[in-house]
């Protein structure tokens, strides 16, 4: 008995040039097939993450919270940026003890180049004004506005503001504020004090704000720069204006 027939080889289907084309339409409709279901699923969890609400708390690491808000990253409430040029002004033009005080201090001052001192709260207020153009404030302020007597307890001032403009915008995070003030300068020739208008428009740009929160060991410079900077602003330009304008 023969079992050869057992053992033929069984011949491979062959392809003929006619089924090539149904066979690539059948292969390209599985591929679409699979990337539509791709696609569709991308398209829901981008829905997802679309609808989501956005993080209204954030937590620093020295444990303390924020409840916030989504905005451009250059935007900056118009009462924080009333409230720097306020602090500014108030910081850098008043100086010393002023009459009726009876907590006598004297402020022996910060020296800011050629034997000049400018008063401690004006020299932590320059910290908001642009680095190009502070070297060049605090000289003009040494040398032109703030006497000697002030350093020795017999000149004392205080800037008190009036009115702070709504900001209004000048370029994509940066903003012009006017602000009217009057200076009011005590001395042993006028005890009742010399009033000086002090009418200023103040330019300020949107900057990097800090991003590490202080240490305990932090000096007093770094509170003073933190502190001053903490609110994204600086003052890059300051210029005289006159109340008819």
């Amino acid at each position: 008995m023969q079992f050869s027939h057992l053992f033929r080889k069984q011949k491979l289907p062959r392809i003929d040039s006619s089924d090539i084309l149904p066979l690539a339409f059948a292969g390209l409709s599985t591929g679409i097939l699979f990337l539509s279901i791709a696609f569709f699923w991308l398209a829901v969890s981008l829905s997802k993450v679309a609808n989501q609400k956005p993080p209204t708390l954030v937590q620093q690491v020295d444990g303390k919270a924020f409840t916030v808000r989504p905005a451009d990253y250059t935007y900056r409430e118009p009462e924080v940026i009333r409230r720097v040029v306020s602090d500014w002004a108030t910081m850098t033009f008043t100086w010393g003890t002023l009459p009726g005080n009876q907590t006598k201090t004297t402020d022996e001052g910060v020296e800011v180049g050629s034997g000049k001192r400018v008063p401690s709260p004006a020299w932590a207020a320059s910290f908001l004004l642009a680095p190009d153009f502070r070297d060049e404030f605090l000289n003009q302020l040494s040398t032109e506005v703030i006497p000697e007597g002030v350093f020795g307890g017999e000149v004392s001032a205080v800037l008190v503001p009036q009115q702070v403009s709504p900001p209004q915008a000048v370029g994509e995070g940066k903003w012009k504020v006017d602000l009217m003030a009057t200076r009011i300068v005590f001395d042993p020739s006028n005890p009742a004090g010399t009033t000086i208008p002090f009418n200023r428009r103040i330019y300020l740009r949107a900057v990097e704000p800090p991003q590490n929160p202080l240490t305990e060991q932090a000096t007093k410079e770094q509170q003073v720069v933190y502190q001053s900077l903490e609110g994204g602003l600086q003052i890059e330009e300051i210029r005289p204006i006159q109340l008819e304008e």
